[in-house]
């Protein structure tokens, strides 16, 4: 089957448009790469997603986000990658040429920005936009080169010592891409080539970066890069679209049921909102005998079905205390 060894600015816009959907409905397992001690001071590793946006709209604006605690900090790289591509293409709308695309992809992720995974997909747009801003449209070649230029730009005052980080990662891309050029692959290879050439070096991270190792994750920005790529080469090749991850199965009727009950110990920065959605959020759980949400320690108790997913919630805002768990019928 051959594909386009070349599309256009309009063609790359909504193959954007895309690639912004993709990372919104994978925030959230985007954000569960990062460790609730990361050095962003964040707290919280997933809660519910809290807003949508339908990316096929020509009035496309950048999506509101909810309360919930996933969106309490700038640096969780699935809550700002979304927010980053999706401020792009909502900038870039409109435009019929290249060089007014990656304009507005370059100054919309610059302002959509509010964390370090955001600010490296800015410099990487900001990258791509030296190269090809210039060309009438995007083929393999140009694709390549822009990566290359978008990783020296990226890797200024990196030490190269961060295996797997989004420097290194993007500098692997760039890498396959170039190989797969001077192979004479067309436009959908030479993209594929650079995600696969990109996942090994994600991949070396939990072995060989120390940050990365202690948590035992790939680099989030990094793994968020790569959707982008996968994403893109579906568009070209015709293939599904990155599937988001499905739906955690909540409560089911029967089922041995448990008592929870516990103090929680918030964490720094969540209040009154944090402690609004650990409240609705075993209220979904089962039955909420009581809570109080009201100072840095909280008070709660449950009856529920689910007390593993009633506990991890938990620590999405904060630390138990005092925590019993025990069969209903010996609470009775």
């Amino acid at each position: 089957m051959s594909f386009p060894s070349q599309i256009s600015a309009t063609e790359l816009l909504l193959a954007f448009r895309s690639v912004a959907q993709v990372l919104v409905d994978h925030e959230g397992a985007l954000n569960q790469l990062q460790a609730e001690d990361d050095e962003i001071g964040l707290e919280v590793a997933s809660a519910p997603d809290q807003y949508e946006v339908d990316l096929s709209d020509p009035e496309l604006g950048t999506p509101e986000l909810g309360n919930s605690p996933a969106f309490t900090g700038a640096g969780f790289a699935g809550s700002d990658l979304a927010r980053t591509m999706t401020a792009a293409v909502s900038a870039a709308e409109g435009a019929g040429d290249m060089a007014h695309l990656f304009e507005g992809l370059r100054r919309g992720s610059a302002q959509g920005a509010t964390g370090e995974a955001g600010r490296s997909l800015a410099t990487v747009f900001a990258g791509l936009a030296e190269v090809l801003c210039n060309l009438d449209h995007l083929d393999g070649q140009g694709l390549a080169l822009g990566l290359e230029v978008a990783a020296e730009q990226l890797s200024q005052g990196d030490d190269g010592q961060h295996r797997g980080a989004m420097p290194a990662v993007l500098s692997a891309t760039a890498i396959g891409a170039l190989g797969a050029v001077d192979s004479g692959a067309d436009l959908a290879e030479v993209v594929i080539a650079a995600a696969d050439e990109g996942l090994t070096e994600l991949e070396t991270g939990p072995q060989s970066n120390p940050e990365l190792m202690e948590r035992g994750m790939v680099d989030a920005a990094s793994a968020g890069f790569l959707l982008l790529l996968d994403t893109l080469a579906s568009v070209l090749t015709g293939e599904p679209l990155p599937a988001p991850p499905a739906e955690p199965q909540r409560l089911m009727s029967g089922g041995t049921k448990f008592v929870v009950r516990c103090e929680v110990q918030a964490h720094s920065g969540c209040g009154l909102e944090s402690a609004n959605w650990l409240e609705s959020t075993w209220h979904e759980l089962g039955t909420l005998r009581f809570f109080d949400g009201i100072g840095p320690i909280w008070r709660a108790e449950l009856l529920t079905t689910l007390p593993g997913e009633a506990i991890e919630a938990i620590f999405a805002v904060g630390r138990p205390q005092n925590l019993h768990i025990g069969l209903a019928s010996d609470a009775l």
